[in-house]
């Protein structure tokens, strides 16, 4: 019999992303132990039902909360296990999950509860303006979606979730990383009630062959600038190499980035686009390293653990959860953010490396994914948390007797 019947929650953005195949994946590997059922709303299913009243329903998504109670009563869920309720869903999601009084266990894939655009990120730098609650210097900034009325609508929801009581009436919060815990804090999350579970990458889906010599450094990612990008092609341009930059990826950067190799005549820095990960084998093959050098603190961080699944060490900037997956010197190399050389010497370091020194760190490497990464090491650290969430003393005294 399953320990525990669970229902996964997620809101779809218009754009699919690495969070909804997280959660399906994450959905797909606790069905081992327990009954599982996903709910999923899109942005889109909002948009369609209407664009103007939008904004009232995603404040309170009627449709949203009958669904999730004919799902409670159906198959009477031991808790609910939040990926996300936003843009559309409503904050009344986390007010019904009281009402019913059904512990929840809130997975946080970003800094949502303080930054509108989630990533702590704006304009090319860091920015925890609005990590306290108050979101107005976000609105002012237009910092989603780049516009004002989006902004505004964002604050609100933000602000209604922060009322709704789910900050202090959650069983569980999860933080993918020790640098992610310690930003929710900041943002008013008890820190007695979040525990850090890292994210994992299902291992028999990497296949491995060793580093040739003189490989590629590959990136493989969506081409925005929180994902730091441009100071990796300045870097490589005052590189003497022959080897190349690898970029497989889209996004709304790629033009800029593009014109800057053909302005500056950089060598040797191939982009691919979109390259779909059944055919990105050959990319890895070809490859002696990956290079991850996002600019926000990356909560999660799977490029990297996918990297590391396949046996190439990594090169990051130290934050976020590159912190947590390169902390053993062995599997790849920390830059310090502060430093603007540390990413031009950090790279020619990489590019002295010999192959049969790179080959080692790709064991040590693999042998750390499947030990703490994989997904058999994160379900049962996860059934951990769930038994705490489950447990006596998982709602507050005011919940129960509110219900």
């Amino acid at each position: 019999m399953p320990e525990f019947r669970i229902l996964s929650i997620f809101n779809r953005y218009l754009q699919y992303g690495g969070e909804e195949t997280m959660a399906a994946k994450i959905a797909e590997t606790l069905s081992q132990k327990a009954l599982v059922r996903e709910y999923n709303y899109s942005t889109q299913e909002w948009l369609d039902a209407g664009k103007f009243t939008a904004p009232f329903r995603g404040l309170k998504n009627r449709h949203v909360i009958r669904q999730l109670r004919l799902l409670q009563r159906e198959y009477k869920f031991d808790f609910w296990l939040i990926h996300n309720v936003f843009p559309a869903m409503s904050p009344a999601v986390y007010r019904e999950a009281r009402r019913l009084n059904v512990p929840v266990i809130h997975m946080l894939h970003n800094y949502r509860f303080g930054c509108l655009n989630g990533l702590l990120f704006r304009e090319g730098r860091e920015c925890r303006e609005c990590l306290k609650g108050s979101f107005l210097p976000g609105v002012k900034n237009r910092c989603w979606q780049g516009k004002l009325i989006p902004s505004l609508y964002s604050a609100c929801f933000q602000t209604a979730a922060r009322k709704s009581g789910i900050l202090h009436n959650a069983a569980r919060f999860i933080a993918l990383s020790g640098r992610h815990a310690e930003l929710l804090k900041t943002t008013g999350i008890p820190e007695e009630k979040t525990s850090i579970l890292p994210l994992f990458v299902e291992t028999h889906l990497l296949p491995y062959v060793p580093a040739p010599e003189g490989g590629d450094i590959l990136f493989v990612g969506r081409l925005t600038p929180e994902k730091g990008l441009m100071p990796v092609l300045q870097a490589w341009e005052r590189l003497d190499t022959e080897r190349r930059l690898v970029i497989a990826g889209d996004g709304p950067q790629r033009q800029e980035l593009e014109n800057w190799v053909k302005e500056h005549n950089a060598r040797n820095i191939l982009f691919k686009g979109f390259v779909p990960l059944e055919e990105q084998e050959q990319l890895w093959n070809t490859a002696s390293a990956s290079i991850a050098p996002s600019a926000w603190q990356e909560a999660g961080a799977t490029t990297i653990l996918e990297s590391l699944g396949r046996g190439r060490p990594v090169i990051a900037f130290a934050k976020g959860a590159a912190c947590d997956h390169l902390a053993n010197p062995l599997h790849g190399w920390l830059m310090n953010p502060d430093d603007p050389g540390s990413l031009t010497h950090t790279l020619q370091t990489v590019l002295d490396t010999p192959a049969a020194r790179i080959n080692v760190m790709g064991e040590q490497c693999r042998a750390f994914i499947r030990e703490y990464r994989s997904p058999e090491s994160w379900l049962g650290a996860f059934m951990e948390i769930a038994e705490q969430a489950a447990g006596p003393g998982s709602l507050p005294e005011k919940h129960t007797q509110e219900s």
